[in-house]
């Protein structure tokens, strides 16, 4: 026999097991039993997988119909090719007989067609199990309807609804004295996402405002957020540091806090921008299936002089900050004139052994002694002994120590990096985008404009494996090892993969 999978659109509705009838050959035409199976029945779990996983996603491109909507109803009939048992074929290879696209007749209604009868005499069981079938196509034609669309562009902020579910709210800062207010922005003072963000919240029905925290005014910041529900918060990080009085990022954190406390939500909370954003996540899931198990952090000088001195002895390294999100601290570093030592722990650098650097901002390449780069990641480019740089930002990586975000994450090189970053783009726990981010000109960064991107759908079969074991199993995973299982996750965040 053969197997149908039955769908509509991009969604599996039936799997019909179609047996030739008095041990013929042919399942066609109504000489065949027919058995009905579930999306997800163990019988064909496997094909299943295979065909909506794997081949669907690159199905269009192969018949050159990209650009094409996939048909309302249609079916994939396949046929088993390896010649073991067709029920229960776990492990039974398939190949597609034939797509029917056309004009496909719903079974159980057309069982009465060709004669006196109509839709009314067709029995209660099958009209009521056929309408499940042409209710999934309505609704899939209106999803098709609403992606196609394209509504009204909205440039400027839309007003709230009449009576919003809730009431939210877009924090921003400028910082003082840049132009903008910061290079997150446009002229006008806001992130150039700010109003889209606001916006959808506008139409999912909550009002959301854009609100500006200025801290010098705090006291009138705080009385005015105590009436919003949610705050989505938009401020990059160290921005709350700059120009602004000793204690403003602290002062703001506790409010949020505060905001958590009385049982509002905060997107994203202090704890999961501190625990989840910092570089020192990646040793704390460094024993999971997305981390990598060779991570350390430092917090001081005397850790990272013994630390790196060890690791670099053994194969090249990345040295990360934890500040930034342009490429800029995190160091590619290679031994120079010197061998690497056949296992871990079996040599120690010494301060007078030349290291190669590559910075990640801007791929520019810098050579200097061990002592030297640890001079200038605790005490800048300016420190005695810390000999001339030409990175165009100040190192002092461990300044304000843990408390003020002073830390670097040493890992093992990856030279696949030159194949570029796989970036999962989420809302919340909902996979938005894939982004292969490729650096250009052959560099190894793909940070800081320094790449170019192609972008993928979820379920593309280019990633599928990848995006599996990531939303399915890692999520939950990392949020426990971050000591953050009671935290919603951020509302927009991405992994970055290597």
């Amino acid at each position: 026999g053969e197997v149908r999978m039955l769908m509509v659109g991009d969604i599996l509705q039936c799997i019909i097991h179609k047996k030739p009838e008095s041990g013929g050959l042919s399942a066609v035409g109504g000489q065949a039993a027919y058995t009905y199976f579930k999306p997800g029945c163990v019988e064909y779990a496997d094909l299943e997988a295979k065909f909506i996983g794997q081949d669907l996603p690159s199905l269009k491109k192969a018949l050159g119909i990209d650009n094409e909507p996939l048909p309302l109803l249609w079916t994939a009939d396949f046929i088993p090719k390896d010649g073991k048992p067709i029920l229960g074929g776990v492990s039974t290879e398939f190949v597609v007989g034939e797509f029917n696209c056309s004009c496909v007749g719903i079974s159980k209604l057309q069982a009465v067609c060709g004669g006196e009868k109509t839709l009314a005499d067709v029995p209660d069981a099958d009209y009521y199990e056929s309408i499940k079938l042409t209710d999934l196509m309505g609704t899939t034609a209106v999803r098709m309807l609403l992606q196609k669309k394209q509504g009204p562009r909205y440039n400027t902020l839309l007003p709230a609804p009449a009576d919003p579910k809730f009431k939210t709210a877009v924090i921003e800062f400028v910082i003082p004295g840049a132009k903008n207010g910061g290079s997150d922005k446009g002229p006008d003072g806001h992130r150039v996402d700010s109003i889209p963000i606001a916006n959808g919240l506008i139409k999912a029905g909550a009002s959301c405002d854009l609100i500006r925290y200025e801290f010098d005014k705090h006291e009138e910041f705080t009385a005015t957020v105590e009436s919003y529900d949610a705050l989505l918060v938009r401020i990059n990080p160290g921005q709350l540091s700059q120009g602004t009085t000793p204690g403003t990022q602290e002062r703001f954190d506790t409010l949020m806090n505060a905001m958590l406390a009385k049982g509002k939500l905060v997107w994203s909370s202090p704890a999961v921008q501190t625990q989840m954003g910092a570089k020192d996540a990646l040793v704390k899931i460094s024993g999971t299936s997305c981390g990598l198990v060779d991570t350390f952090a430092y917090y001081e000088k005397a850790s990272l002089e013994e630390g790196f001195k060890k690791t670099m002895a053994f194969q090249p390294r990345v040295i990360k900050q934890n500040r930034g999100s342009a490429g800029e601290g995190i160091w590619l570093c290679w031994l120079e004139g010197k061998d690497y030592c056949a296992n871990f722990g079996d040599a120690s650098l010494d301060d007078d052994d030349k290291i190669k650097l590559m910075e990640m901002n801007d791929n520019h390449v810098e050579f200097h002694t061990v002592k030297e780069f640890i001079i200038f990641c605790t005490d800048g480019p300016t420190a005695e002994g810390a000999g001339t740089w030409a990175s165009s930002f100040p190192g002092k990586y461990l300044e304000g120590g843990v408390a003020q975000g002073g830390q670097l994450v040493d890992q093992r090189f990856l030279p696949r990096i030159a194949e570029g970053e796989v970036r999962m783009l989420m809302v919340g726990d909902v996979m938005q985008m894939i982004i292969h981010k490729k650096p250009e000109g052959g560099g190894l960064s793909a940070v800081g404009g320094n790449s170019d991107y192609t972008y993928f759908k979820p379920g593309c079969a280019e990633y599928a494996e990848l995006e599996s074991k990531f939303v399915n199993h890692d999520i939950p995973m990392v949020m426990k090892q971050l000591d953050l299982e009671n935290d919603p996750l951020p509302i927009l965040w991405t992994g970055d993969f290597i």
